[in-house]
C-alpha cells in the first residue's frame, strides 16, 4: 500500500509541476500505519509557497479519497500533511543548497584527515553536477579574527558534509 500511496503522489507532483510551471519535488515522505498518517516535505528550488503546500494538500487528498486502488483511504480517514521545510531543519537533499546560495550555513564536515569540523559561513555557489558535486563557502569570522587575516573560502565535497543547516539571520 505505501509503495502505490507513494506512486499517487509523485504523479500529483508531477501534475502539479506541468500546472504551475514550479519543480516540486519530495524532501522527506513519511507514511505509516498502512497509510492512515501520511507527511510530506516538498519544495522547490526557488522554495515554496504555503498556497502551493495546500493546493497540493487537496490534489493528493482528492486522488487517494477518489481512486477505488486505495479502497482504505477513501471515507477520508487518514491525515495528511504537506509543509515546506522549516527553519532550523537541516538540508536532507543536495538540491536544496541551490535556493539557500547567498544565506548563512552551519555546516558540519569530516576534513581530509575524518575529523568532524564545524563552520559557519555564507554559501556562495552549489555545484551539484559532475563527479563530485561541491559547495563553496565564504567562513564568517569573528570580529577579533577579522583584524588577523583574510579567511579563505571553503570548498567541500557534499560527500563529507556531515549535517547542513540553514541559519536565521537579523
Amino acid at each position: 500500500m505505501d509503495e502505490k500511496i507513494r506512486r499517487a503522489i509523485d504523479e500529483v507532483m508531477a501534475e502539479m509541476a506541468v500546472a504551475t510551471g514550479e519543480d516540486i519535488y519530495l524532501v522527506e515522505v513519511a507514511i505509516r500505519g498502512g497509510g492512515r498518517k501520511i507527511e510530506l516535505t516538498v519544495d522547490t528550488d526557488r522554495g515554496i509557497s504555503i498556497d502551493l503546500c495546500a493546493k497540493l494538500s487537496r490534489r493528493i487528498r482528492e486522488r487517494l479519497e477518489s481512486d477505488t486502488e486505495f479502497e482504505p483511504l477513501a471515507g477520508g480517514d487518514f491525515d495528511l500533511l504537506v509543509s515546506s521545510p522549516g527553519i532550523g531543519e537541516p538540508i536532507r537533499m543536495n538540491r536544496q543548497y541551490l535556493r539557500h546560495v547567498g544565506r548563512l550555513l552551519k555546516v558540519m564536515y569530516n576534513d581530509a584527515e575524518e575529523e568532524r569540523q564545524e563552520v559557519t559561513g555564507r554559501l556562495l555557489k552549489a555545484e551539484l553536477e559532475g563527479d563530485e558535486p561541491c559547495i563553496v563557502l565564504e567562513p564568517v569570522v569573528s570580529a577579533k579574527k577579522k583584524k588577523k587575516a583574510e579567511v579563505p573560502l571553503l570548498t567541500l565535497r557534499l560527500a563529507d558534509v556531515v549535517k547542513a543547516m540553514v541559519q536565521i539571520e537579523f
